[in-house]
């Protein structure tokens, strides 16, 4: 049978007259969709459970990862089955310094490939060997600038540890619209990267 998401999804391809769009996040916009067929669209979506995806937490949401162990061979730790966890853990951080809803990009990949994409993560993580990561700090929100080594290798148990004063600290010390990337740099945590000799 069919995976769930696949059965939803060509439901909805059968009552939609408009587009699927794929976005470079891995997310998927369901576009052009006519006032008539709002309705129709919706209940499918709350049918297959699909109608609160985007009541998630702004980390979340701006969460992506590479697969990793065990499909690719390249990969040194894990990243797409250790997502939801690193993400679970680092969201009631956020959560508890009242930043439930700020986007903030986080990355993880197995290998220093970097096919999920860290060095253009906010808190990037790249795998280092089995349970163990390079914490990058500092890219851009919106990718214009690539983040930079904060810890060159951090076990799984001292992440939240790491993180969690720097998360605090930005929810007090933040300005107005600040994102946690460019924070960070303020803050003194990381230097900008500006040419590619910067990055390492």
């Amino acid at each position: 049978t069919a995976h769930p998401m696949k059965r939803a999804l060509r439901e909805i391809a059968l009552a939609h007259k408009g587009d699927f769009r794929l976005t470079a996040n891995q997310n998927l916009i369901i576009a052009n969709i006519e006032a008539a067929e709002r309705p129709v669209i919706e209940r499918l979506l709350k049918k297959h459970r699909l109608d609160t995806a985007n009541d998630a937490s702004g980390l979340k949401l701006n969460a992506m990862s590479c697969v990793a162990l065990p499909t690719c061979g390249l990969a040194l730790a894990e990243s797409e089955r250790y997502l939801p966890e690193l993400v679970e853990m680092l969201e009631a951080e956020f959560e508890a310094a009242g930043l439930r809803h700020d986007e903030v990009t986080l990355r993880i990949t197995g290998c220093p490939n970097g096919c999920g994409r860290p060095f253009l993560a906010e808190i990037g993580f790249v795998g280092k060997s089995p349970g163990k990561y390079a914490v990058y700090l500092g890219a851009a929100f919106n990718g214009s600038r690539l983040n930079v080594l904060y810890k060159a290798s951090v076990q799984t148990s001292e992440i939240v540890p790491l993180l969690s004063p720097i998360i605090k600290r930005y929810a007090l010390e933040r300005t107005p619209g600040e994102r946690f990337g460019d924070f960070v740099i303020r803050a003194g945590y990381v230097t900008p990267t500006f040419t590619p000799q910067d990055f390492h």
